[in-house]
């Protein structure tokens, strides 16, 4: 039997909740598959082998974009079509991710020390040994040096102790890619030239990046928090309410 009232109300508020739940799933499916294939983003990943978990990040992603798709697909038909089964699978699919999403956001907070510690072996190693011997890592670093206007992992004068480093003529050369603006032989002797040099490293320089962006992130997942609270919320009311009017016409 058909709902009646506030109820019908709650039905057709439950669907448009689903309808942008799901558009919330591609918006996420669509933005991981940019991040695993955006040349300018995989750049710093593709720099250091620490960093590689970062494409698992995009798969996981990618995942939940499509299961979030999928939950409000079911939430849009167990609304329209008043059953009990589809909201009461939509509600256990959402409490799961919501649980989910809860252990990642703690997890991430208790482990963001190891990250930057990722990050700075990586970039070291990268500076000290690989850059000028690996070809693509070289190519990788003079884009994540440019782009972020940085110079070496601490600072420039990594490159006084850098494989590159030592194979260059003139002592305290820095690549021209730590140039402000980049030219070849702009770095050469880049220690006397430090007007010319960009002067903080690129380690401070990423993980200042991530802290400017932590508070939208964090804003984004409480809003999507809510949400999620607010369509657990509905499906109860809604399938208690579908419930309740199937007994009441079945008792009549």
């Amino acid at each position: 039997m058909a709902l009646e009232g506030c109820m019908r109300c709650l039905k057709y508020l439950m669907f448009i909740f689903n309808f942008l739940f799901w558009l919330l799933g591609c918006a996420i499916l669509g933005v991981a598959i940019w991040l695993r294939v955006d040349q300018r983003t995989t750049q710093y990943v593709d720099t250091g082998e620490n960093l590689s978990s970062y494409y698992i990040g995009t798969y996981v992603l990618m995942a939940v974009g499509g299961i979030m798709m999928l939950v409000g697909f079911l939430g849009c038909c167990g609304a329209i079509y008043e059953s009990q089964c589809m909201l009461c699978t939509f509600f256990i699919f959402l409490l799961l991710i919501f649980a989910a999403e809860i252990g990642g956001g703690i997890w991430a907070f208790l482990h963001q020390d190891d990250l930057t510690e990722f990050i700075k072996s990586d970039f070291e190693d990268i500076v000290k040994s690989k850059y000028g011997v690996d070809q693509h890592a070289s190519k990788s670093w003079d884009g994540v040096q440019e782009s972020l206007m940085c110079c070496g992992a601490a600072d420039k004068s990594d490159w006084a102790q850098s494989t590159w480093g030592n194979q260059q003529k003139n002592w305290g050369s820095v690549p021209p890619s730590c140039c402000e603006n980049p030219a070849p032989g702009c770095g050469s002797g880049g220690i006397v030239l430090i007007q010319q040099i960009h002067q903080k490293g690129c380690t401070d320089k990423l993980i200042e990046f991530f802290h400017k962006n932590l508070m939208i992130i964090g804003c984004v997942g409480i809003a999507i928090g809510v949400i999620q609270l607010l369509g657990m919320t509905f499906a109860l009311c809604l399938c208690c309410s579908i419930r309740r009017n199937r007994n009441k016409h079945y008792h009549a």
